[in-house]
């Protein structure tokens, strides 16, 4: 049940960051309000780390270098969501930015990549994804 709070959470998150963030990139422009948005998050995970305190970095000797390019994917995420909302609107491209996520989670389940845990697909979960993709494209059409 937490992790379903914590999606739901992040769902959330997402959303009001994505506007935030458009709104924030329509006054001063997407590359410097990329490092605004990082540059305010950086302060708020050390304000939390301060408090927090989680040491655990020895083990990120033992971690490839890909998985530290998460912060770079972070900028590509910010300043490609804001794009999409300043050109699509807010629910247009949070429909296709999840539409995204979800197929590009389903891909890496289905493949085991990144050390997931490769997990086999079945009929349902393929009518699912058949059925979202209508969704959008039935959403487009209105």
């Amino acid at each position: 049940m937490q992790g379903v709070i914590f999606a739901l959470m992040s769902g959330l998150f997402i959303a009001l960051q994505g506007i935030f963030n458009a709104r924030l990139g329509d006054a001063i422009g997407p590359w410097f309000s990329v490092t605004i948005v990082h540059f305010v998050g950086l302060m708020g995970c050390l304000a939390i780390y301060s408090v927090v305190r989680d040491r655990k970095i020895g083990g990120f000797r033992q971690l490839p270098l890909l998985y530290a390019s998460g912060g770079f994917l972070g900028v590509l995420v910010v300043v490609t969501e804001l794009t999409s909302i300043q050109l699509l609107g807010m629910t247009w491209a949070m429909c296709l930015l999840l539409v995204a996520q979800i197929l590009c989670a389903f891909v890496i389940d289905l493949n085991g990549w990144f050390g997931v845990i490769k997990k086999r697909s079945n009929r349902g979960q393929w009518i699912g994804i058949s059925l979202m993709l209508a969704g959008v494209a039935i959403f487009s059409l209105s």
